[in-house]
């Protein structure tokens, strides 16, 4: 194990820079940094939506410390400043640049002279995880002098949390994404080899917000105004973790990357500076639960919904076909009227296998339509093509099995997802827009 004793910083957020100046300087933050580096930033901004934002908090980093954290650089004599993100396109055309947009970040580029970098369009160099597998990561990611990784405080439905290594992934190109995910792989034994190769110098977890049930907004965010930062990206997470009430040893990705680079697990192996870990400690939940028989979510079980089932997703299902999986949620629950559904069997990720005793089987997706080609339990198979599919024919598939969804219903649902903190005390919208 390592011998040098890291150091973590925990402070407490405030609405100026001195809070995060504070939490970089008692980790000793920029003792890497030279004036004139070429500084690269990776928040976290998962995925966008123009007709229903996304509830930010807790999901995106904060624009209001991304710029603080601008400003703070530039005191510093660092003026060849990029942002980059590469965030999953759900819709055709509504990526990374539509979330710059949409939280600010376009306003922060135009006024303090940053650059913007899709990383879904960026030149990419082949990084390997074995002989056989290889990674493409974005080249400013690689090319950088001094990378901040700026991830949020939030778990994670497949990895339990998701913190500094899983933002990492976001330096992925779409293909490597997927691989990740891909059914003869481990997604928390692939994703923690960015780190191998982008190193980041800097790690700065955003908790003003955390996020219960992440890593998208239909979780629950709670006000926590607290930074985590450190030079060491295992040591940021490992106190993000504790933070949210989990013990560093029962994280997969941790393991998979401490193992590999001879590092602890043990709180007591870190040195925190600043605030005392145990007073901001709230344990949150990452899974969300399901029925006994895994033919949906709870609330079928609650609802009394029979017929239809819906597996649980695995880690194989990618953040593209995610979002399709909650609204395959929400439209088997429109058509419920109190009576048994036909029954039908919906199928999502990368390998699941249809089961028997079900008239229809719906398979979301061109790698779920792969993996059950020729697969003789289904009887009748209704493909919905697309990488990720889209809304109208999940609906129109659905409509095909005899589910009388209402399209309204998924609708008004993601509205309420969208504004559900609208007006709520510690809840405010100017923390994802640029004060300039």
């Amino acid at each position: 194990m390592e011998a040098i004793m890291q150091s973590v910083s925990l402070v407490k957020y405030s609405k100026s820079t001195d809070s995060l100046k504070q939490a970089i300087e008692l980790c000793d933050g920029f003792s890497k940094l030279k004036p004139g580096d070429k500084v690269l930033i990776k928040p976290n901004l998962v995925a966008w939506d123009e007709l229903f934002p996304p509830a930010p908090y807790g999901v995106f980093t904060t624009t209001r410390m991304v710029e603080d954290l601008i400003i703070i650089l530039k005191e510093y004599g660092c003026n060849d400043i990029t942002i980059g993100e590469g965030s999953v396109e759900v819709k055709k055309g509504v990526g990374t640049m539509a979330a710059f947009a949409g939280l600010g970040y376009t306003d922060l580029a135009s006024h303090y002279g940053v650059k913007l970098v899709d990383f879904n369009e960026s030149k990419s160099e082949k990084c390997s995880i074995d002989a056989s597998t290889h990674l493409m990561i974005a080249k400013e990611a690689l090319e950088c002098d001094f990378f901040i990784n700026f991830p949020v405080l939030k778990t994670h439905g497949q990895t339990k949390i998701s913190l500094g290594l899983k933002n990492l992934k976001g330096c992925l190109k779409a293909s490597s994404k997927k691989l990740c995910h891909h059914p003869q792989l481990n997604l928390e034994y692939c994703f923690p080899f960015v780190a191998d190769y982008v190193k980041p110098e800097l790690t700065i977890i955003d908790g003003i917000y955390a996020l219960e049930k992440g890593a998208l907004h239909f979780g629950n965010a709670y006000k926590k105004d607290i930074i985590i930062a450190s030079t060491d990206i295992l040591a940021a997470d490992i106190i993000g973790a504790k933070v949210m009430g989990y013990e560093p040893s029962d994280i997969a990705h941790f393991v998979t990357y401490a193992t590999r680079h001879n590092k602890s697990l043990v709180l007591s192996d870190y040195a925190v500076k600043g605030e005392k870990l145990e007073d901001h400690i709230q344990p949150l939940k990452w899974d969300w639960s399901w029925t006994a028989d895994n033919t949906g979510p709870g609330a079928f079980a609650k609802m009394g919904i029979q017929g239809v089932a819906l597996p649980k997703y695995d880690d194989t299902l990618c953040s593209g076909c995610s979002p399709i999986a909650n609204m395959c949620n929400i439209l088997v629950m429109s058509a419920f009227k109190g009576q048994p559904l036909p029954k039908v069997e919906i199928l999502n990720g990368k390998k699941m296998q249809a089961r028997p005793g079900y008239d229809k089987t719906v398979l979301l997706g061109n790698c779920i339509i792969k993996a059950n080609k020729n697969n003789p339990t289904i009887k009748e198979s209704v493909e919905v093509k697309g990488c990720p599919p889209n809304f109208d024919d999940v609906v129109k598939a659905l409509k095909t099995c005899g589910l009388e969804v209402n399209e309204m219903a998924y609708l008004g649902y993601m509205k309420q997802q969208s504004e559900k903190y609208n007006g709520k005390e510690g809840y405010d919208p100017l923390y994802y827009r640029a004060s300039s």
